[in-house]
């Protein structure tokens, strides 16, 4: 949005006239830049989201998660709500075990709850390196393994850089271990067996998308999407079944898409249903669906303002009525378009501080008039 106005700009919305019937998009001038400071890395910061419980699988069709660039619109308002997850940014000391993954480095962790069963608790330990970003040390997860929920990282894993803007690419790899426990193989043995797995870790990760994010009580934010490709290479030790057992080796593959939103973070995450075999960037169905709702970020705590209403485009042959609700809260409207949405968009007024609300623009009346994108700012 445009700052050098004398108008107090409150709310807008874009609109782009073509040819033929309007068409409505939710639009950024340019791709935002996410910081270190808008994500969640001090103390007694948390957020609530929404989400789908572990066994169940998402239809994720509607997301055209293949779709990349720029103008693009994902509405989180509605998606599964089997349960609702909070997560507690708290000193790493303070996390179960934490004495040992402050001793790799870590200084704070991440605490999931849910909330319908806080006896489901995880944590991931990490710290917000100056330089190389947020380093993740290890977790605490007894639904990754019950038998040995603490898992210690062979080495810091960056899994977001300090600053991150559109086209940004980076990878990581690590390695830990777990043990792996399985009831059916109990049953067959007719006694409990744990086995010792090792796993590499590696992720590959590219900012491919920006755009709006609606997101459930929080309204519409300007972000970026992340695409990470993770890869799990599982070595089990099988020498506890019997001589000559050997090992039994897996490689899973995960996709995950992120989307971060200035002083909210991640607000969204979808991820694949792991498979042997990288998934397509288009999957449509998911593991996890994820969707922010409620956060105390002191950058994010405040939703955005309401958008214009009732925005809407009549075309005639005297050219296009642009029409709009007014709201009691604003004194004075602006109109102004453009040919182009391209970054960076060059905004000219067609008119300022209207007090009505619509507006005829006789350009469009021109049967060979080019493309035009409207917007509506409002002032107080």
């Amino acid at each position: 949005m445009k700052t050098g106005s004398p108008l107090s700009r409150h709310t807008w919305l874009v609109l782009a006239l073509l040819a033929a019937p309007a068409l409505v998009l939710a639009q950024t001038s340019a791709p935002v830049v996410i910081t270190s400071a808008d994500m969640f890395n001090q103390t007694n910061e948390y957020y609530r989201a929404y989400a789908n419980s572990g066994t169940n699988s998402v239809d994720v069709t509607a997301y055209q998660l293949a779709n990349t660039g720029g103008g693009l619109l994902w509405d989180f308002t509605t998606g599964p709500q089997d349960a609702t997850d909070r997560f507690d940014y708290i000193s790493a000391a303070e996390g179960m075990d934490g004495s040992n993954f402050v001793a790799l480095g870590a200084q704070i962790a991440e605490k999931k709850i849910d909330e319908a069963n806080p006896s489901v608790t995880s944590w991931l330990y990490f710290k917000q390196d100056p330089v190389k970003g947020r380093i993740d040390y290890g977790f605490y997860d007894p639904t990754f393994s019950s038998a040995q929920p603490e898992s210690m990282f062979t080495n810091g894993l960056q899994d977001f850089p300090n600053t991150i803007h559109y086209g940004d690419t980076w990878s990581g790899a690590t390695v830990f271990s777990s043990i792996y426990h399985d009831p059916n193989i109990d049953q067959l043995f007719g006694t409990n067996i744990f086995l010792p797995d090792q796993v590499t870790y590696k992720a590959t990760a590219n900012v491919d998308a920006y755009g709006v994010a609606i997101l459930p009580k929080l309204g519409f934010l300007n972000c970026l999407r992340v695409h990470e490709m993770t890869e799990y290479d599982i070595s089990v030790d099988l020498s506890s079944l019997g001589v000559g057992a050997g090992n039994y080796n897996e490689t899973d593959y995960s996709l995950n898409y992120y989307w971060l939103c200035p002083g909210h973070g991640i607000v969204a995450q979808i991820s694949s249903v792991p498979a042997t075999s990288p998934p397509n960037d288009g999957f449509t169905t998911a593991q996890a669906v994820v969707r922010m709702f409620e956060t105390n970020h002191p950058q994010g705590g405040t939703p955005p303002p309401t958008s214009i209403p009732g925005f809407k485009i009549m075309l005639g042959a005297s050219g296009a009525l642009l029409q709009w609700t007014k709201l009691d809260s604003l004194k004075a409207y602006e109109v102004d378009y453009a040919t182009n949405l391209a970054p960076p968009v060059t905004w000219q007024p067609l008119a300022t501080n209207l007090t009505s609300s619509y507006l005829i623009d006789p350009a469009p009346a021109s049967s060979n008039a080019p493309a035009r994108y409207y917007r509506v700012v409002g002032s107080n």
